[in-house]
């Protein structure tokens, strides 16, 4: 097959096909294996913490001025991990403002804004009514202990301050990945 076919089968797969436009069946083949070579693979960050590993923060100043306790050993801890511009992280953090977990006293909750300041994460939660506690990581120096890449994440911590289990929670029903 030529090069001009493919640039044309390449574009149309990119932008579309009017509905008046029928494919023979040789461009329809070549349609197939194009969208097949396209498929998204899952990217496999680096992770740096595994379960069973002791969480690395004891504490975390929130955006209001104050201290979110981590290193207690009365509360389980769920941590999340987002950024204001990811869809999936709204989509997390919206589920959250509709789930009993921010009302259970034997659960502190943190969500941390991966390299953006406080006066963004504040804004961002005015303007959402995001009801989780926020945290503003504006080095990265927070997330570059758990993982290369890849947000939101979910990570739950014991009573004994051990990871249980981090997550990337892309996609729907992200609440279903929070593993006790």
């Amino acid at each position: 097959m030529n090069k001009l076919v493919i640039v044309l089968l390449s574009v149309v797969l990119l932008c579309g096909c009017p509905a008046t436009v029928q494919p023979d069946k040789e461009v329809a083949s070549q349609q197939n294996r194009l969208k097949a070579d396209s498929v998204a693979m899952p990217v496999n960050y680096q992770e740096f913490i595994q379960s069973g590993d002791v969480f690395p923060f004891s504490d975390i100043t929130d955006i209001n001025g104050q201290t979110v306790d981590l290193g207690s050993t009365d509360k389980r801890k769920l941590v999340i991990l987002f950024a204001t511009w990811c869809s999936d992280s709204n989509r997390l953090l919206q589920a959250m403002n509709q789930s009993p977990l921010l009302d259970d006293s034997q659960i502190e909750i943190i969500a941390i804004a991966r390299e953006e300041d406080e006066i963004l994460v504040r804004k961002w939660r005015d303007e959402n009514n995001i009801k989780t506690p926020l945290a503003s990581d504006s080095d990265r120096r927070m997330y570059q202990q758990f993982a290369s890449g890849g947000i939101p994440r979910i990570i739950t911590v014991s009573r004994d301050n051990k990871v249980i289990k981090m997550n990337l929670a892309e996609g729907e029903s992200q609440l279903e990945q929070i593993v006790w």
